[in-house]
Order: structure tokens, then sequence, then C-alpha cells
């Protein structure tokens, strides 16, 4: 009494491992550099400034406390990192405001910068080089090559490395410091366990 049945079971299968630690961020940086390519860099920055902490949590000082162990600081470090992202894109910002005010200079060449792009991107613009016509691509070369040499003279360079240094310095000390216990519960209990294995 045996039937034959036919099942067709063609079709593709695809398994994702869910990747964790160092190369989850790589993965999520990547996803983020293709959507800032894609035009969507100001929506994500906003959605980002959206899920900011309160000021008070972020610099509680009860809270900051020596991690007890080396393992525990790298998990401690990475869940704070996680929880407070928007406070330190915060944190950036602010910084590299500050440079802007300090450094009229640096203002000025970043204004000249951003109204050359505008003028350029305007309409059809014509550039006449002796007696050479420079194509669109060649005219983006020429703005971008004198936006580089006037923010160079104008010192975006110390200010950049000043930025970026005191920015990772802030974050390093927050995130190390900050006790992780005394944040709410993460929706995932296994991403960053708090129980040390001995």
């Amino acid at each position: 009494m045996s039937e034959n049945v036919n099942i067709d079971l063609s079709g593709e299968m695809n398994a994702t491992v869910e990747k964790k630690g160092f190369q989850k961020y790589v993965n999520d940086m990547e996803l983020l550099l293709q959507h800032v390519r894609s035009g969507a860099g100001p929506a994500l920055v906003m959605g980002l400034l959206a899920t900011r902490r309160p000021w008070t949590q972020f610099v509680a000082t009860d809270n900051f406390k020596a991690p007890p162990s080396i393992p525990r600081l790298s998990r401690r470090f990475y869940r704070n990192v996680e929880y407070f992202q928007a406070n330190y894109l915060m944190v950036f910002l602010g910084l590299f405001a500050y440079c802007l005010i300090t450094t009229p200079l640096l203002l000025i060449a970043m204004a000249a910068s951003f109204f050359g792009y505008r003028k350029l991107t305007s309409g059809p613009n014509t550039w006449k080089v002796g007696g050479w016509e420079l194509s669109k691509t060649q005219q983006y070369a020429v703005a971008a090559a004198g936006s580089m040499a006037l923010c160079w003279l104008a010192g975006a360079g110390a200010v950049l490395f000043w930025v970026l240094g005191a920015t990772v310095t802030v974050v390093a000390l927050h995130a190390s410091f900050f006790d992780a216990e005394a944040l709410p519960p993460s929706d995932d209990p296994e991403q960053f366990p708090m129980i040390e294995q001995v």
C-alpha cells in the first residue's frame, strides 16, 4: 500500500551565520558606508542622534568604577560603546564645533570650499585654461586640490588630529570606567554577559 509521493525540494538555501565580536562591528561599518554612499547619511545621523541617552545617566559619577579584570573591561567597553554611541557622536560634534569656533581661518576655508562645491554643482559651468576647456571631472579635481590647499593653509590637519585624539581619549576613558552593570538590561542576554568566567 505504498504510494509514490513526489515532493519538489529544489531551491536555494542561504544560511547566514551571525557574526560576533569585532567582525560584527566591521560588517556594521560596511553597511553604514553603503548607506552613506547611497545618500542616506544625514538621515542615519539624525536617526542615531534620536537614540541619545540622557546626559544625567551619561555623566553619573556614581557609576564610574575601575574594572575588576581585563575580560570585564572589554565587555564593559563594547557594551558602553553600543549603549552610548549617540552620546559619543555628540561629544565628537561638540569638539569639532569647538575647533571651528576657535579657529576662524578654518571656518572661512570650509565655507569657501562649500560654496565652491555648490557653485560647481549648480549648473553647467565651463572653465577654460589656455585654449582647453576643462571637463566636469577636471573641474572637480581642480576644486578639490584648491580646497585641500586652502584647508592645509588653515591648519585643518592639526585640528583633525586634535579632534580625533580628544574624541578617542574621552570615549575610551568613559567606556572603560563607566560601570555597565548600572545600565538597563540588554535585550540579548548572551551579547554582553556580565558573569566573569574563572
